[in-house]
């Protein structure tokens, strides 16, 4: 598979799947929010065909507006690989959290840190193939320094998390559960960062 076609096809394999976590965080019943979008039916359910569609456009645009610049290019790779891993990351913390009917309090660092670990697993196979492209096998303490590098990136996030919804009221009157979202998204954004310079910079550096 050339390059090219490469990164058109995991662009839509990246958006197919985040639409369908997306359906994880739409579909749950605590965040009221939802509930006029839920009321349009089977259109919901076309959310992971609508992101793949979105995700081949964006990867088509970055290629021919940035080709010839690779840190611009693997910025637009790691923004859509970060948007999945995004909502994975909500999404399971979502079910998680409709399932067990916690929104706030310690059990929720414990719940945080397994959506974290499972985006943060599906991240490193998405930027060493495909954001970096390190094509040859692991270095000696990659697989090291990817782990501390995601720690941290948890402990970012957690911490946000954990004080934001179990220190601070929703604001606007939203629900505790659209509330959670709304810190999570907050908490993944300061940890992307972070995980960005980590990975390039040291887990994946050339």
């Amino acid at each position: 598979m050339n390059s090219k076609n490469k990164d058109f096809i995991l662009s839509l394999l990246c958006g197919f799947l985040a639409g369908i976590f997306l359906l994880a965080i739409v579909k749950n019943p605590y965040v009221t929010e939802f509930k006029g979008l839920n009321n349009l039916g089977g259109v919901v359910w076309l959310l992971p065909l609508l992101f793949a569609f979105l995700f081949f456009l964006a990867i088509a645009i970055a290629k021919t507006l940035f080709h010839r610049v690779l840190f611009l290019m693997q910025i637009g790779k790691f923004a859509e690989s970060g948007v999945l891993n995004t909502l994975i990351d909500i999404g399971i913390l979502n079910l998680l959290s409709w399932w067990f009917n916690i929104f706030s309090g310690p059990w929720l660092i414990i719940m945080n840190i397994v959506a974290f670990a499972f985006a943060t697993t599906n991240s490193y196979f998405w930027n060493k193939f495909w954001t970096f492209e390190k094509k040859e096998g692991a270095a000696n303490g990659e697989f090291i320094t990817f782990f501390i590098v995601s720690v941290i990136g948890i402990g970012i996030n957690t911490s946000i998390v954990y004080f934001g919804t179990t220190f601070m009221d929703p604001l606007l009157n939203v629900s505790n559960a659209a509330w959670l979202d709304v810190v999570k998204v907050g908490a993944t954004f300061a940890s992307m960062i972070w995980n960005f310079a980590g990975y390039k910079f040291i887990v994946f550096k050339k």
